[in-house]
C-alpha cells in the first residue's frame, strides 16, 4: 500500500503501543498484512499525543523536531508562533513541534509581580487573563514598592506589571522620586532587603528648629522640615540649605522669590506708607520697622509685627454735657487733632489710644468750663481750645502722642429744643432765677405780642441809652418785676395787674432789637452795653 507524507508532516509508527520508527515527508509502501500502527501529525504548533511523552522522545529522530516547555506549578507558559499568540499553558510537560514556523515562550512567575511587555498586554487583552491578575502602571519618575500580604517583596520601577491573585494580596505604594521621601523604618526595611536601591539616594536629616532648603540643578525643588529624607539622585544633582530658625529670624531677601511655595513656615508683614511697625518678638520690642514688606522664618520664637498709624487723626466729641459755673447745663461738641509721635511709648504704655485721648481732652473741658459762667463761656468761646490745648500738652509725652489743634464746634443748650444756644432764652432764664430768688411775683403780659411799625436803629439806640437810665431811675420806686418768658399763674387774691407804661414798651423794644443783633452776631460791644443796661432797668 502506497502512503504519501506531504512537507509539514511526520509519521509515526507503533508497533504494539511502541514507537519503531518516525517518517519525514515522502512516499511510502507499506503491507497490509502488517500489525504496525501509522499515525500521521500536521508538524506545527502544540505536538498533542496521548502517549508518554518522555518515552517518545527517545526516539532520535522525533527529539530533533520536539520543543519540550515543563512549566511548574506557580508557572503559566505563554506560547507564540511566529510571534503570534498561541495560547497559556499551566503546570506540566508541553510539547511543541520544531518543524514548521518559529516557537517562542513567556513564562508568568505566580508568586510575584511580573512586568508585562506589549505582547503580555495583548494577551491579557485578548483573553481572562486578566481576571486572574492584579495590574498596576507605574509612571516615568515613579517607583511601587511591591508587598505580598503586607510583606514588602520588591522595588518596580517604571512600566506595567501584575501580580497573580491566587496565592497573595497584593498591594503596591507609589513614590514619587521627584519628592522628598521620608526615611521611615520601611525604608530602611527595603534597604536591607535590597542594599543597592539606597545608592540611588541623598540621605539628609533635619534637626527640630531647622528648615532644609531642596535645590534640583540649581532651582529650588521644595522644604522640608525636622525628619529624615531620601533624595532621588539618578535624574538630577541635588543641591541642599540648612536654615536655624533659631537663629535666622527674619528671611533675606534672596529668598523672596521661593517663599511662596514654602507656606506654613514663615510670616509675612507690610507696613505702609503711613505706618511705623514695631517688631515683638517674645512680646518683646526689638526694633522699629520702616515701611516695607517683610518675611520672618516661623521658628521656636513668636514674632508680632504692630502696625502704628503715623498720619493726623481727628478726634470727634459730640454732646459732652458739662455744668458751667453759674450751673447752665451745656452740651459740647469738641473737636481735635493729633498723631503718634513716639510709636514705642505709644504701644508699651497705652491701651486703646483714642479713648485715653478722649478722657484727656474731657478732663481738661470739664475743668475750664467749671471755672466760667455762661456769660463768660459765650465771649471766651476760643479760649476754651487753647486751653485744652495747652493742658493735654502737659501729658502727651506720656502718650507718645502730639496735640496739633482743638477747639469747640458748637455749645448747645441741654434744656433747648432748637439746638444751637440762644442768648437771649439764656438771659431769659438767667433774669428769671434772679427774680424767683427775690421772691417777687410776676407780672401778666397780654395775649398780643407787640408790634412795632418802625425798626429802631442802631444809631437810635444810642441816642436812647441817656433817658433808659432816667426811666430806670422812675421805675426803682414801682413795683413792675421784669418780663419773664415762664409764666406762672398767681394765686387769685394776690393777682396785679400792671399797665406798661411807655418806657417798659421802649425798653421791651430795645430789648428785643439787641436779641435780633446778638443773633446775627452783630455790633457786639454795643449789644452788650445794651443789655448791661437792660439788666439794669429790670434789676
Amino acid at each position: 500500500m502506497k502512503h504519501i507524507i506531504n512537507e509539514g508532516e511526520r509519521v509515526l509508527v507503533f508497533k504494539n503501543e511502541k514507537l519503531i520508527d518516525y517518517i519525514k515527508e515522502g512516499s511510502y509502501r507499506t503491507s497490509n498484512l502488517s500489525n504496525k500502527k501509522y499515525l500521521k501529525y500536521s508538524c506545527e504548533g502544540i505536538f498533542e499525543t496521548d502517549k508518554n511523552i518522555d518515552v517518545l522522545l527517545k526516539n532520535e529522530k522525533l527529539r530533533e523536531e520536539i520543543e519540550v516547555q515543563d512549566v511548574k506549578e506557580d508557572e503559566i507558559l505563554i506560547y507564540y508562533r511566529d510571534g503570534i499568540f498561541q495560547g497559556g499553558f499551566y503546570e506540566g510537560k508541553h510539547a511543541f513541534w520544531r518543524v514548521v514556523g518559529r516557537n517562542s515562550f513567556a513564562r508568568i512567575d505566580l508568586k510575584t509581580a511580573f512586568e508585562m511587555d506589549e505582547k503580555i498586554k495583548n494577551v491579557f487583552a485578548k483573553t481572562k487573563l486578566s481576571d486572574m491578575f492584579d495590574i498596576v502602571e507605574i509612571e516615568d519618575y515613579n517607583i511601587a514598592l511591591y508587598y505580598k500580604s503586607g510583606v514588602y517583596e520588591k522595588v518596580l520601577t517604571s512600566g506595567t506589571y501584575a501580580a497573580s491573585k491566587k496565592y497573595y494580596r497584593n498591594t503596591f505604594k507609589k513614590v514619587d522620586l521627584r519628592e522628598a521621601i521620608v526615611y521611615d523604618e520601611v525604608m530602611e526595611k527595603i534597604f536591607d532587603s535590597d542594599p543597592e536601591f539606597i545608592h540611588d539616594f541623598d540621605i539628609k536629616k533635619v534637626r527640630e528648629k531647622e528648615l532644609l532648603l531642596w535645590y534640583q540643578d540649581g532651582l529650588f525643588k521644595g522644604h522640608c522640615l525636622v525628619g529624615s529624607y531620601l533624595f532621588w539622585n539618578k535624574m538630577k544633582d541635588n543641591y541642599f540649605e540648612i536654615v536655624d530658625l533659631n537663629t535666622g529670624i527674619e528671611i533675606d531677601e534672596k529668598y523672596f522669590g521661593i517663599l511662596d511655595r514654602m507656606d506654613g513656615v514663615y510670616s509675612k508683614f507690610e507696613i505702609k506708607d503711613y505706618e511705623a511697625g514695631l517688631l515683638i518678638i517674645d512680646n518683646q520690642y526689638r526694633k522699629t520697622l520702616k515701611s516695607g514688606i517683610y518675611c520672618f522664618w516661623n521658628g521656636s520664637q513668636k514674632i508680632e509685627v504692630y502696625p502704628v498709624d503715623l498720619r493726623i487723626k481727628q478726634l470727634d466729641m459730640q454732646g459732652e454735657e458739662i455744668l458751667t459755673k453759674d450751673r447752665a447745663m451745656l452740651r459740647f461738641n469738641f473737636i481735635a487733632q493729633y498723631r503718634v509721635v513716639d510709636p514705642i511709648t505709644n504701644y508699651k504704655e497705652i491701651n486703646n489710644l483714642e479713648n485715653q485721648i478722649y478722657i484727656l481732652i474731657q478732663m481738661a473741658l470739664r475743668e475750664y468750663v467749671a471755672t466760667q459762667n455762661l456769660e463768660q463761656l459765650l465771649g471766651n468761646r476760643h479760649e476754651i481750645g487753647e486751653y485744652v490745648l495747652e493742658k493735654v500738652k502737659k501729658e502727651e509725652r506720656k502718650y507718645g502722642i502730639e496735640l496739633l489743634d482743638s477747639g469747640i464746634k458748637d455749645i448747645i443748650s441741654s434744656d433747648s429744643t432748637s439746638g444751637i444756644i440762644n442768648v437771649n432764652t439764656i438771659r431769659a432764664e438767667q433774669s428769671k432765677e434772679a427774680e424767683e430768688e427775690k421772691g417777687k411775683a410776676l407780672i401778666t403780659i397780654p395775649d398780643e405780642p407787640v408790634v412795632f411799625a418802625e425798626e429802631i436803629t442802631m444809631e437810635e439806640t444810642e441816642e436812647s441809652i441817656e433817658p433808659m437810665e432816667a426811666v430806670e431811675e422812675q421805675t426803682e420806686s414801682n413795683d413792675v418785676l421784669p418780663y419773664h418768658e415762664e409764666l406762672q399763674d398767681p394765686e387769685p387774691e394776690e393777682e396785679k395787674i400792671v399797665q406798661k407804661t411807655e418806657e417798659d414798651e421802649y425798653i421791651e423794644k430795645i430789648a428785643e432789637k439787641v436779641a435780633e443783633k446778638m443773633e446775627r452776631n452783630e455790633n457786639s460791644n454795643i449789644l452788650e452795653e445794651l443789655s448791661r443796661i437792660l439788666a439794669k432797668k429790670y434789676n
